[in-house]
């Protein structure tokens, strides 16, 4: 057997902490992750420092805070060595199957991956780019950059699209035999798309670039898209019906039978319509995942293998393949929740009244009792293969997700606790089981998995081993954001969140222009009489408040992109007590 541990490392979006079985959640929801737990160490008051994905697997797979090294925007690109390059550096073969369109080689997380598997179709690709080019597009349209400075934002991103998307093809096409074998059923592989089709509108649009330069902004990008209009915009405007005629007919009479079908049972039709899941699910990435497994047992190579699952992002769907709903009653009984529950209900985004946001809830718990399912064959795997001793598995939710708290569904730039509180469990060899009651982040894990694999950690990490954590090492953990977009610094207000066992702040620079529910500038909150996080107590000389407020003031000045004399109007009494020595 190897001597170096093999590490699997699975990263579950939008779990919270609170609706798993190992914090007595009232239904059973995840036995497999109970049973890592029972085996293992569980991070018991583990955050994510950012409240959504594209902050929370910067901090997962490269050990660094949201805002730093410039901010989020470019995902490992400008930040040390990502866990990749660190086990790929102590010999390890590394594996990366991402589901996700923020993990990829388009934003430096192919450092030190041995073998790549893009999982997610081209179509969000350009998604993508209009998230990073979200900000910079309504700071221009507010006045507050001009037609050039906004334009030197905005050109590094699109022609960083129109290069990637050639190597995303090009990635598709020679990767194609495994993608059919084991993602046959997943939207990816059932979209159609003529990929020279697309080729060839992304170099005529890319041409259009390169002729017109802002006015090709102007005539594409504005007015700035609000929620989900992007995909009726630009390229993918374009590409609809650039698709194979065999895809065409057949969506054709598919929808033609579903229409009928709609006459007599509705649910059904619904579900139906969305056969073809919009990212690839876990039970295929984790049919990879433990083929992968079982190669490597066989090779004898150490391997590191990550990879992310998506399905208990909303729409909340539980599962496998294009007849997923087929297999969702199950799961909702098997929780004590009604089976009828129609299984394409949280396709809406937002529910519409109790009933509905009861279904909602419900979903939620059967795709994390079902990815939990696909987990726990992960495990059985390792073990069949006599791998349990000599391999390390850390399994952990990447932010959380609100169902109804605070008028929230989802998750979208809120640093509550249900927003941020994840389960987090780390089996290791020889690694007695204990429960981490301290502050502890998700930033700390690959710091952790690269102790207990005996390699270094790559300079500049900035997370800490989660072993060494007592109970006083962390007295609070600070969370970091922009509301959306891009990290405009020097344009955007910056929002942070301090939580102290006692108190929890929420606090905003101002409350940015696209923010429009923020319910006030600043929170505060007494979590042993409110721990739901409901009665706003803040007021400027509440005696909590200048202990976490210098935490804020402490990571600005780490910032070189905020300038003193904003820290300064900000906490006019931390400068105060810089200069004098008393800060």
């Amino acid at each position: 057997m190897n001597s170096k541990p093999n590490v699997i490392y699975l990263t579950v979006d939008a779990v919270r902490a609170d609706r798993t079985t190992m914090f007595g959640y009232e239904r059973d929801t995840t036995p497999n992750l109970a049973r890592l737990a029972d085996d293992g160490l569980l991070l018991s008051n583990c955050h994510s420092l950012g409240p959504v994905t594209q902050m929370a697997l910067i901090q997962l797979l490269t050990s660094t805070r949201p805002l730093s090294f410039g901010g989020y925007d470019n995902g490992a690109i400008g930040r040390p060595a990502t866990i990749f390059r660190a086990f790929k550096d102590a010999g390890y073969h590394t594996y990366s199957l991402s589901t996700l369109h923020w993990v990829n080689r388009f934003f430096g997380y192919d450092d030190g991956v041995d073998n790549e598997f893009q999982l997610f179709s081209v179509i969000t690709l350009p998604g993508v780019a209009f998230a990073m080019m979200r900000g910079t597009l309504r700071a221009y349209e507010t006045g507050d950059i001009d037609a050039d400075e906004a334009y030197r934002h905005l050109e590094p991103v699109l022609r960083n699209l129109f290069t990637n998307l050639v190597k995303y093809f090009e990635n598709h096409e020679a990767q194609l035999p495994e993608l059919e074998k084991y993602f046959a059923d997943s939207a990816m592989m059932n979209s159609g798309y003529d990929h020279q089709k697309l080729l060839s509108i992304a170099r005529r649009h890319e041409a259009e670039l390169n002729a017109e330069g802002f006015g090709y902004v102007e005539k594409y990008l504005l007015p700035a898209p609000q929620g989900d209009e992007w995909m009726n915009r630009w390229l993918p405007k374009e590409w609809y019906y650039a698709r194979h005629k065999s895809k065409l007919m057949s969506e054709f009479i598919h929808r033609a039978s579903n229409k009928i079908l709609r006459a007599f049972n509705p649910s059904l039709a619904d579900a139906r319509s969305k056969r073809f899941k919009i990212y690839t699910d876990a039970p295929s990435a984790i049919d990879r995942s433990i083929d992968i497994i079982r190669d490597s047992a066989a090779s004898g190579e150490p391997f590191f293998l990550w990879s992310h699952f998506l399905d208990t992002h909303l729409p909340y769907v539980s599962g496998r393949g294009r007849t997923w709903y087929k297999e969702t009653p199950a799961y909702l009984e098997a929780l004590g929740y009604d089976p009828n529950i129609p299984p394409a209900l949280a396709f809406k985004a937002k529910p519409e009244n109790d009933t509905e946001a009861a279904g909602f809830s419900a979903l939620y718990d059967a795709a994390l009792r079902a990815t939990d399912e696909h987990i726990g064959r992960v495990v059985d795997a390792v073990e069949q293969l006599g791998l349990a001793d000599n391999t390390i598995i850390a399994v952990s939710g990447d932010h959380g997700e609100a169902l109804g708290e605070h008028g929230h569904t989802g998750h979208f730039f809120r640093f509550n606790r249900v927003a941020t509180h994840v389960p987090c469990v780390i089996r290791a060899p020889g690694v007695d089981s204990r429960n981490i009651g301290a502050f502890s982040c998700i930033m700390d894990i690959p710091a952790t998995l690269a102790d207990m694999a005996g390699i270094g950690r790559p300079e500049g990490w900035e997370g800490t081993n989660v072993g060494a954590l007592g109970d006083g090492t962390r007295d609070s953990l600070l969370f970091e954001s922009f509301y959306a977009g891009n990290c405009l610094f020097e344009h955007r207000p910056i929002y942070f969140a301090v939580r102290t066992h006692t108190h929890f702040l929420i606090w905003r620079e101002a409350i940015d222009p696209s923010d429009k529910d923020a319910p006030a500038r600043c929170e505060l909150y007494d979590l042993a009489q409110d721990p739901q996080e409901q009665n706003n107590i803040y007021r400027d000389d509440h005696p909590a408040l200048r202990p976490m407020e210098e935490v804020i003031a402490r990571r600005m000045e780490e910032i070189p992109e905020i300038p003193a004399a904003r820290i300064k109007k900000a906490f006019p009494w931390y400068a105060d007590a810089q200069l004098s020595g008393t800060a």
